[in-house]
């Protein structure tokens, strides 16, 4: 088996434990950065069959901080070579491996908490989470961040390219994230969002339409339909308040899903925001409600899902349902056979 030198060996190691701290800390930026110049450094000269232990443990971290692209480089030439078993010939990398992240992209973005805040970026309605500048937390910890976002778009287990719409899309990591992973992705947010969440999605030139979800009212409509809908830690539905929607509210919106924005194989995940750190907890007869409403936790209980890598906490917080499921769900005989079909009444300004 062809090794490297020992001193070159040392060298990757000494970077390995680099990228092994970085993952221990939570800091995937730095993981990335040092997976990439261990590949570009020495494997875009050559890789030879003692580098295997290190490249299947990048393929690892690459997956980790979401550089599917890098990823599914590796994996091509492990498979080609049956693991560096043949066709060893001249092997090596043809191309740069480059950061999900350029650095000039993450300096702009960790500025971005200097913005003075506007009316918009006071937060009112969360217990002990109110702030006059509530969204520069998401530029003053781009990692756990970008951590969070790349949980939630590799739980999508997505094989092949689809088109996503990311309702809610805030600060813009999921929409950044799946885009770069080869996703077309268009974003709605709220006109009034915080100046911090506006800047971010230009900085990372978010394909974002400016609108309001609101109870009752048909969504956005769009040239094209979707084969996924995302909308994580949603506030639209009057999370931790007394206007929070029941069971009707949420068969108008899927049902509109479902009519206008889904294709026939797509589907909807819908992550609730209900865990705040000093947030009260819903308790109804003495039973904690994670959904506030035990209608709720009802109706959705068939869909909940268990995300990879999240506190058990999380559970009944997420859920998933296809075209059918939806359809199922507002019609389902636990509750009053009710059913709505929501058509477009004038074409809206991205179509109808």
């Amino acid at each position: 088996m062809e090794k490297r030198e020992d001193r070159i060996i040392s060298e990757i190691n000494t970077h390995m434990a680099k990228v092994k701290m970085a993952e221990r800390f939570g800091l995937p930026f730095a993981l990335d950065e040092y997976c990439c110049l261990i590949c570009n450094a020495y494997f875009n000269k050559k890789i030879v069959e003692g580098d295997l232990n290190f490249i299947q443990d990048i393929i690892q971290f690459f997956r980790t901080i979401g550089s599917l692209k890098n990823l599914s480089v590796l994996e091509k030439i492990l498979a080609d070579t049956d693991n560096l078993k043949k066709n060893m010939k001249d092997l090596h990398l043809h191309n740069d491996f480059h950061p999900v992240m350029p650095d000039e992209l993450k300096n702009k973005l960790r500025s971005l908490h200097k913005n003075k805040p506007t009316k918009d970026s006071f937060v009112h309605t969360i217990k002990g989470e109110e702030s006059e500048n509530f969204y520069a937390k998401y530029a003053r910890d781009l990692d756990t961040n970008w951590t969070r976002n790349i949980q939630r778009f590799t739980s999508l287990n997505l094989k092949k390219s689809a088109k996503i719409l990311d309702i809610g899309c805030g600060f813009g990591f999921f929409s950044q994230i799946a885009t770069v992973n080869g996703h077309e992705v268009d974003s709605i947010d709220m006109p009034n969002a915080s100046p911090i969440l506006k800047e971010a999605a230009k900085i990372l030139k978010i394909k974002k339409h400016e609108f309001t979800v609101k109870k009752k009212t048909p969504l956005l409509k769009f040239k094209h339909k979707f084969d996924v809908v995302t909308a994580f830690q949603i506030s639209f539905n009057g999370h931790c308040s007394k206007d929070l929607w029941d069971v009707d509210d949420w068969k108008y919106f899927l049902m509109d899903v479902h009519d206008n924005i889904l294709n026939d194989k797509g589907s909807i995940v819908l992550a609730f925001n209900m865990e705040h750190t000093n947030q009260k907890l819903f308790v109804v007869d003495g039973e904690v409600v994670a959904l506030g409403k035990k209608s709720l936790e009802v109706f959705f209980d068939p869909f909940f899902i268990n995300l990879p890598n999240m506190p058990p906490t999380a559970n009944k917080v997420t859920a998933c349902l296809t075209k059918d499921a939806i359809k199922m769900a507002c019609e389902s005989k636990i509750f009053k056979k009710r059913s709505f079909s929501i058509n477009a009444s004038k074409v809206g300004k991205y179509g109808a």
